[in-house]
This record gives structure tokens, C-alpha cells and sequence, in this order.
């Protein structure tokens, strides 16, 4: 079979439909991989030029890329001849992008909390910044009021 004008290995068009796709993802990583490779060792060669790069550090994470590739597409490949083994290895596959997702989520909630706690404070302080020290904040009642004898739970408070 041909993909983009590529003769694409038997061996791969073998593999079932999550190792393929997990292949891909990979490979499309280590491009990403090298050319951040290439980049870092660029700046690192232009802050020190006598030195020699960062070659020795990246080559051998790229070698580990590239084992633990092989090893996930051959165990992807051996969970899908089970029963259910392709619905596992689709979890699998997909699961990174569901807790990337979960975590996107939980940020995003994060910080419009942040943003409406900060806009509160600043309500907050323009409130009490305006006001003079005979004047009540809105909203803000005395602990205890002179007129009125006050309850237990006011004078624990």
C-alpha cells in the first residue's frame, strides 16, 4: 500500500488500528523531538561556543523515544488479538488525551475562579477604601447593635 507517495512496510499495515495510530502519534513526536534537538542545541552552541552541545544529553532520550515506542506499538499490537483487546488498546491509546482534556478542563476552571475571587477583592477594597470609618459597608452589618442587646451567637463570634 502507498500513503503520500510512500511505500508503507507490510509489517506495519499488519499492526491493528490503535498501534497504527499510536505509531503515528510517535513518530510525529520524535519530529518534534529533533527539531526542538536541533533548536536547543543551536542556542546552547551560540551562548558557548567552545562547548559541545547538548548532543551527548538528547541523543540518548531520543533512544529511549524510540525503544519505548516499539515496545508500546508491539504491546498494543498483542492486547488487540484478544477478545475485547481492541477496545482496550483504543483506552489505552486514548487515554492520554482524555486526562489532557480533564486537565484543561480543571485549569480553565481554575482560573476563572482566580479572576472572580480577584474581582471580588477588588469590589471588596474599593468598598472599604471609599467608605470613612462612620460610614457601613454595604452588605456589612455591626457585630452588635447598641439598641438591641445582642444574642449569644454574636457576642462568640
Amino acid at each position: 500500500m502507498k500513503l503520500l507517495g510512500f511505500k508503507v512496510p507490510d509489517t506495519i499495515m499488519k499492526l491493528c488500528k490503535p498501534a497504527q495510530v499510536y505509531l503515528v502519534l510517535s513518530l510525529i513526536s520524535l519530529i518534534f523531538f529533533l527539531i526542538s534537538m536541533s533548536d536547543v542545541n543551536n542556542k546552547v552552541l551560540e551562548a558557548e561556543p567552545e562547548g559541545e552541545g547538548i548532543h551527548h544529553y538528547t541523543s540518548g532520550g531520543l533512544v529511549i523515544n524510540v525503544l519505548f515506542t516499539i515496545l508500546w506499538i508491539y504491546l498494543l499490537n498483542y492486547i488487540c488479538q484478544f477478545k475485547y483487546g481492541k477496545k482496550i488498546a483504543w483506552f489505552i491509546v486514548l487515554l492520554p488525551f482524555f486526562f489532557m482534556g480533564l486537565m484543561l478542563i480543571g485549569l480553565l476552571c481554575a482560573v476563572s475562579f482566580i479572576a472572580l475571587q480577584t474581582s471580588k477583592n477588588k469590589v471588596l477594597k474599593k468598598e472599604l477604601n471609599g467608605s470613612g470609618s462612620k460610614k457601613e459597608v454595604v452588605g456589612l452589618e455591626p457585630a452588635i447593635d447598641s439598641k438591641k442587646k445582642p444574642f449569644v451567637s454574636e457576642l462568640l463570634r
